[in-house]
């Protein structure tokens, strides 16, 4: 037996259908092992952007735009005897416990399990597993050609682990390997999961998942409550892997999120997110539960989105009379007011317009910043300063008011190291744009929203210090900040970001090609 235990994490997570207890993961382990199953532990960690900035990017140079609309709960394992851990991913997302990593490698037979309660009522929650870094370089021709196509500082698509090292032949890759496993997911195979248990299985064989899931039944869990991540064996592009402990073996990032609680449910959420009641182990199968059996190819569920192309002559109209009101009411100018904006104003989603997603990044070994497929993600094309004066305008039409969103959330990150600092909802866009709709057609269905050092600068503007946000010194250090962690050249600049989560009636994100892009208009002050 690797490791002796009576409860693999919190004693008082999972569950059985006399609710949870240790005695039910006691139960659950001494069959597993009874079947010939090696069992490791592991526990939940709480992944904020304090970690991000402490631990992900003095480690990575880099914190993958991470969501600021909540936090991550990550599961962490005891790492198998002979277990390769890269020291350059060592605590990188957080502080772990000794001999164990958030970052984890699985052999053909493994799996990591991970069951629990679920958190109150939300708006969303989600499950996903994501290969973490891989074997491998780039080729010269792979990076020149994304160099010369966007202004994205290059050392966010292509790096080594350790960050920099030329002689390093381990990329990072943070890339999908399928579908999130969503709250819209858990409820059409189970019912409204919200506060229920529900059952977590991250394997790349068939033959473990099913030993794994008629050990959990045996003790009670309904099989609809069980859902299983599926490792495919291969991509558009080829073969997934090598797995294995090995060091040339690929490794492997889960992480749960959980976003937008419902009114009144505020502090339960915290309890929920500041001390998860998840169980968390990794397990090992015998060869007497048959020959390996990997899964097929990766295959994403297909996208689809309500045509807001009707809109496109109402948004044209009012990005015109923003531009108007602004120069009107202010001294602020700009060079982006032109009939249509430059194409640079345009903001974009990767996935869409680049090919951005896992298949694609792992073929040229770039990193494909945690792509998914549960929002349209639309982001700014290159990164924005803000610290002479500078003032951005976001417009756009607002996905939950056009039927194409769960929640819609306009971000705000950190260009120095990547990294969400900030946060609009679509419940304090709606109605943003109400100013203009004596002169624009459906401004209920669109959104108006203004980012700066300084909202005071628009207090002549109709409805703008109301919509704006002001951009501390302390959520984005100013350029002159010797002190501030990040990349000196990107410090006191910022980089939009709009996420449009989960398409009514479906299990995924909109289809961005049916959205309407938005656009930013920059303003600077005169003398700034």
């Amino acid at each position: 037996m690797l490791v002796a235990i009576a409860g693999c994490g919190r004693q008082s997570a999972g569950g059985g259908p006399d609710g949870p207890g240790d005695s039910f993961t006691s139960g659950l382990v001494a069959d597993l092992r009874a079947s010939g199953f090696q069992v490791a532990s592991g526990y939940p960690k709480l992944y904020t952007e304090q970690d991000c900035e402490n631990y992900t990017y003095p480690k990575l140079k880099n914190c993958y735009a991470n969501n600021p609309a909540a936090p991550y709960v990550l599961p962490v394992v005891k790492t198998w005897p002979g277990e390769y851990v890269d020291p350059a991913a060592v605590n990188a997302f957080g502080k772990t416990r000794p001999g164990h990593t958030a970052t984890y490698r699985l052999g053909e037979r493994d799996a990591l399990v991970m069951y629990g309660k679920m958190p109150p009522p939300g708006r969303y929650m989600g499950l996903q597993t994501f290969e973490f870094s891989q074997h491998g370089h780039w080729k010269t021709s792979d990076y020149l050609k994304w160099q010369s196509t966007v202004d994205v500082p290059m050392h966010y698509l292509f790096d080594t682990i350790p960050p920099g090292d030329r002689g390093s032949q381990r990329t990072q890759s943070v890339s999908a390997l399928g579908d999130i496993v969503n709250n819209v997911v858990m409820e059409r195979q189970s019912g409204y999961s919200f506060e229920k248990n529900r059952y977590f299985i991250v394997t790349p064989s068939a033959a473990t998942d099913r030993a794994v899931r008629r050990t959990l039944q045996a003790q009670g869990v309904p099989a609809d409550d069980i859902f299983t991540e599926q490792i495919p064996d291969r991509d558009t592009y080829g073969p997934i892997g090598p797995l294995g402990m090995g060091k040339d073996a690929i490794d492997f990032l889960t992480a749960f999120r959980y976003a937008l609680p419902d009114a009144g449910q505020e502090q339960a959420a915290a309890r929920w997110r500041q001390d998860p009641p998840l169980t968390v182990m990794r397990v090992r199968a015998p060869a007497s539960t048959g020959p390996v059996q990997r899964y097929g190819p990766l295959t994403f569920a297909p996208r689809t989105a309500d045509s807001e192309a009707a809109l496109a002559g109402d948004l044209r109209n009012l990005v015109s009379a923003v531009c108007e009101r602004v120069r009107g009411t202010t001294r602020l100018r700009t060079q982006d007011c032109t009939q249509p904006p430059p194409a640079s104003a345009r903001m974009l989603d990767p996935v869409e317009t680049y090919g951005w997603t896992g298949p694609y990044c792992r073929e040229i070994n770039m990193d494909c910043l945690g792509d998914q497929q549960d929002a349209a993600y639309f982001l700014s094309q290159q990164p924005l300063p803000l610290d002479s004066g500078q003032v951005y305008a976001v417009i756009d039409t607002l996905a939950t008011e056009t039927g194409n969103a769960t929640y819609s959330a306009l971000s705000v990150n950190n260009a120095a190291i990547l990294a969400g600092v900030a946060n609009v909802l679509d419940s304090d866009l709606k109605g943003s744009a109400d100013a203009y709709a004596k002169t624009v057609r459906n401004t209920d269905k669109m959104f108006v929203h203004y980012f700066t050092r300084d909202c005071a600068v628009l207090s002549g503007v109709p409805g703008g210090p109301e919509n704006c946000t002001d951009i501390t010194t302390q959520m984005l250090p100013p350029h002159n900040d010797p002190t501030a962690e990040g990349d000196p050249a990107l410090r006191g600049q910022l980089v939009l970001g709009l996420r449009d989560y989960i398409k009514p009636g479906t299990e995924r994100g909109p289809l961005s090609t049916e959205l309407l892009a938005p656009t930013v208009l920059g303003f600077t002050q005169p003398g700034k």
